[in-house]
């Protein structure tokens, strides 16, 4: 005996095999194909050809572009041309400002961030920058050890990068902490 789901799939299939009927065209569709060819390609345009002294320039061009960049990226990182690191605070600042409130955001001085791979230091001073712009009055006592935690993370971080500077790994982290403070920060502004 079969059931109403078996006898529902068996009509749909004997259905679906009268849908592969071929079907032939009630005319022949190629002469009015054929037809149309030459005219369309009459009015086609052939592509532009460069004059024959225009023809050659670009790749010399080309190369000789690729060669500049790559002499100019050979001498902006030649060995020895670092800028010397700039003195720190001493640890005794650094250890003052750790224990501050969170309240208002830490800049740090200008060869601070000295011995940072470029793309931290930058990083670092975007982000110094956005929570100078936040103008956070008093944080609640509440919010202050999460933003000292995000700080001291962020440090870590840091002492990470100075140490492996090529860490994609770390900047990544610094990055997302970076946000996370900011962010912090904010809901800390409109609590």
């Amino acid at each position: 005996m079969s059931t109403p789901h078996e006898t529902d799939d068996t009509a749909l299939r004997l259905a679906l095999r009268g849908l592969r009927r071929e079907i032939a065209p009630g005319r022949d569709l190629w002469p009015g194909i054929a037809a149309r060819l030459p005219a369309q390609a009459a009015a086609t345009p052939p592509p532009t050809r460069l004059p024959p002294h225009r023809r050659g320039w670009p790749w010399p061009l080309a190369l000789a572009a690729s060669l500049a960049l790559a002499l100019g990226l050979a001498w902006q990182l030649r060995p020895g041309t670092s800028p010397a690191p700039m003195p720190t605070d001493s640890p005794q600042r650094l250890a003052a400002q750790a224990a501050s409130p969170a309240a208002s955001p830490r800049v740090a001085p200008a060869g601070a961030y000295a011995a940072l791979p470029p793309e931290a230091a930058q990083l670092t001073r975007h982000y110094e920058a956005a929570l100078a712009e936040i103008r956070l009055p008093q944080v609640p006592a509440s919010w202050q050890p999460g933003m000292q935690a995000l700080d001291r993370s962020a440090e870590q971080i840091r002492q990470a990068l100075r140490e492996q500077p090529d860490s994609r790994l770390l900047l990544e982290r610094l990055r997302q902490t970076y946000a996370r403070r900011i962010a912090l920060t904010r809901r800390a502004l409109y609590a």
